[in-house]
């Protein structure tokens, strides 16, 4: 059995990149196909990436000492390393690439985001070459939709397109069917992170002014405050306006309480303007609850949303009132939008195919990636 050697970040803590790489290590797909060994680059705190520190980097030297003993003591066949997005990540990364090389005869680079880029066009010009040079000796660099293929500068040989994936029975059939609607409300949610750039702002001011305008809808948020004092600004006008009851902020959700809100929602609305934006799993899961997904056209997010929502120009409060309302006025659209979601989530967004597609993409079979991205999967 072949030897691949998994480095990147595992829960805890929890976020999109550590759950999609503890998906590889614990994929029985994976380990009936390699011996899998993990080497864990997750930071307890990941409030300041980026920054320098001395534990940061006392946390890199054990890395690369790690790598070192995986790589030279136990060759492996296989080196998979889910990327860096910071500069001090990514200048850690090319050491460890550089030592899979020497000894391994197959490097998969996987990015779980859409800042690579950036960071490559914001280094020195020594700095710029020594990427080039190095990511040369990249097998094939993955990314999660087509727009995003850039972040790696055209410097690998190869570059696959892997899309996130949710537990294809997160919300079963049987789920959909017996969720029955009680009220006579159109539920909207936000499930994301409320930063300003992630356009909840404009959601709150669209949706209070749908209800002022008679309207029957709601709006849940549920996410993590990032800045306190501008959220306090923007509730205040929630409450100022007599609207608690029907825009509310649940905080932070998961597990069961985060399916019973997609199961209890009609339609999901994400504005952002985020400069970075990838691909939100958060999308996906309102996809697997069969909601229509109203989003802007950033990163990858044009690869969730053909016939199952609408893309809006940018996160704005007039764009998001008035695709709202068309929505919410056109019963039948609304209706097809959310079994369109439902359909393309099975057919393109499931973990199970994201896992199929990594294998693919490691045993390097082109024959077999064209066949699963036409949605014809063999076992």
């Amino acid at each position: 059995m072949k030897k691949m050697l998994v480095i990147g970040p595992v829960p805890p803590p929890i976020h999109g990149e550590s759950l999609a790489v503890h998906s590889v290590v614990k994929s029985d797909l994976l380990n009936r196909n390699y011996h899998i060994s993990l080497i864990n680059t997750n930071k307890l705190n990941v409030t300041n990436a980026g920054k320098f520190s001395i534990g940061k980097v006392l946390k890199d030297i054990k890395i690369l000492q790690q790598v070192f003993a995986n790589v030279f003591m136990r060759k492996k066949d296989i080196c998979y390393i889910s990327i860096s997005q910071t500069r001090l990540g990514l200048l850690r990364d090319l050491v460890i690439i550089l030592l899979c090389s020497l000894r391994s005869k197959k490097i998969i680079a996987h990015l779980h985001g859409n800042n690579l880029g950036n960071v490559i066009d914001k280094m020195s010009r020594c700095e710029r070459t020594l990427v080039k040079n190095i990511f040369k000796k990249i097998d094939s660099g993955i990314v999660l939709g087509n727009g995003l293929k850039n972040n790696f500068k055209g410097f690998t040989k190869s570059i696959k397109v892997v899309a996130n994936g949710v537990d294809g029975n997160y919300i079963t059939d049987e789920e959909l069917n017996s969720k029955e609607k009680y009220t006579e409300f159109i539920d909207i949610v936000y499930l994301s992170n409320l930063l300003e750039s992630k356009g909840y702002q404009y959601l709150i001011e669209a949706v209070a002014s749908l209800i002022e305008e008679g309207e029957n809808v709601r709006l849940t948020l549920a996410g993590a405050i990032f800045n306190q004092e501008k959220f306090d600004m923007i509730w205040n006008t929630v409450k100022d306006r007599g609207l608690e009851e029907r825009i509310k902020h649940l905080g932070v959700v998961d597990g069961i309480e985060k399916k019973q809100l997609l199961l209890s929602s009609d339609i999901m609305v994400l504005p952002t303007n985020y400069p970075i934006e990838g691909q939100p799993v958060s999308i996906i899961e309102g996809m697997a609850a069969g909601l229509p997904i109203i989003a802007t056209k950033r990163g990858s997010i044009p690869d969730l949303i053909t016939n199952n929502g609408i893309l809006i120009e940018t996160g704005s409060t007039h764009l998001v009132k008035e695709t709202l309302s068309s929505l919410i006025n056109n019963p039948k659209e609304l209706e097809n939008m959310g079994k369109n979601s439902r359909e393309n989530f099975l057919n393109n967004f499931t973990l199970e195919k994201n896992i199929k597609k990594i294998q693919v993409v490691i045993s390097d079979s082109e024959g077999e990636i064209r066949r699963i991205e036409k949605g014809i999967n063999s076992n």
